[in-house]
């Protein structure tokens, strides 16, 4: 557990995409992010911005178990990924970086033990999908790829956004045993069983995919504390589908909607999903015009309890994130350039609208380090 003294003594770094989309909801930031950002986290929860570190779009960040360094997928056409130290006093140092064997990696989870990095390349064109395994060296450096599979063929069910395969996310189960990925393109989640002592760790299992109704667009994924449930975001269906989990395969239980008044195209934008640090509560963002955090409790037999809205305070909500103390969730709007803050309530869940606490070009993630 974190001492009262750490939680004072934080850092924050928020990823970025370095090009300003193109997008009718974008803020023009006036000038483009310059890469990595690092702020000083107060005790009332507000930010200040300290230094950053010149790369191109690192859109998100993982932290390693021991919280010594960070991995943040560079989300280009050239994909790649960027190996980070973290210092004692929260100075970042960037140690290599390697090729992703993709286009636009945009999300990558660390193996329970330490040993790999699990890259999801989404891409946008067709043909640049997959997930990479990356080998992390016990200094923190990256090794090059040593496994790549390919997320080809898309559902075809949304146009020009399930043409090929988009792998968004990596996801471990509670055991660790085996790892899921999300396929935003196919529908579908892909199993594989993982294998630490191996220098190849991924074995397919298809036995244990979960295929999703066409159009959905399963994104990100997180299980609970126990591990006998698992949660999906889905973006274009802008749901939460609830799964119980035995063996390590997915049964599906339920679909809960993100936007229970407004069902059309635009508010239907399903993102980020996290639990609470108690792991009572689920907390996921609908995107598009609808621009909200939802809040539901995880009741007893893993169901979800009724959904409560919140604002996030900007548009395109990509990322949130709590800070150690458990208090402050903050929020990551990427069209508005800010990063709001939210007081959190352990007990009941609430959140309280704190506003704004950082003005950064396209914010698209924010982690924090002791």
């Amino acid at each position: 557990m974190a001492t009262a003294a750490e939680h004072h003594n934080q850092t924050a770094l928020v990823g970025t995409w370095t090009s300003i989309p193109d997008a009718p909801l974008v803020q023009n930031p006036g000038h483009p992010s310059e890469g990595l950002y690092r702020l000083k986290v107060n005790s009332d929860g507000t930010l200040t911005p300290l230094d950053f570190i010149k790369m191109k779009s690192p859109s998100w960040i993982v932290k390693s178990h021991d919280g010594r360094f960070a991995y943040t997928t560079n989300e280009e056409n050239a994909g790649a990924v960027t190996a980070l130290a973290i210092d004692n006093s929260g100075k970042v140092r960037v140690i290599n970086a390697v090729d992703s064997h993709g286009q636009q990696p945009t999300h990558a989870t660390i193996s329970p033990d330490g040993k790999f990095l699990f890259v999801a390349n989404y891409s946008v064109a067709k043909g640049g999908a997959s997930v990479a395994v990356l080998p992390i060296h016990h200094d923190g450096s990256l090794g090059e790829q040593v496994q790549n599979f390919p997320f080809a063929d898309g559902s075809g069910a949304v146009k020009d956004r399930q043409d090929g395969g988009h792998a968004h996310s990596t996801t471990f189960t509670h055991d660790g045993k085996y790892l899921y990925a999300a396929d935003l393109g196919g529908d579908k989640l892909h199993a594989y069983a993982y294998h630490a002592g191996k220098t190849q760790p991924l074995q397919a299992d298809t036995a244990r995919d979960v295929t999703f109704p066409a159009g959905s667009g399963p994104r990100h994924m997180v299980f609970s504390p126990d591990g006998k449930h698992a949660y999906v975001t889905t973006e274009m269906a802008a749901e939460v589908v609830v799964f119980a989990v035995q063996d390590d395969r997915l049964e599906r239980q339920a679909a809960v909607k993100l936007n229970t008044e407004n069902s059309s195209a635009e508010y239907r934008s399903g993102g980020g999903i996290i639990l609470s640090p108690n792991g009572k509560y689920l907390i996921a963002a609908n995107r598009g015009s609808d621009n909200s955090l939802v809040v539901f409790r995880i009741e007893q037999d893993g169901s979800l309890g009724s959904p409560v809205r919140y604002k996030a305070d900007g548009i395109e909500p990509r990322a949130f994130a709590f800070d150690a103390s458990g208090k402050f969730l903050y929020v990551a709007n990427v069209f508005t350039n800010n990063i709001t803050l939210f007081h959190f309530d352990a007990e009941s869940g609430a959140l309280k609208a704190a506003g704004e606490v950082a003005k950064i070009a396209t914010p698209t993630d924010i982690k924090f380090f002791n």
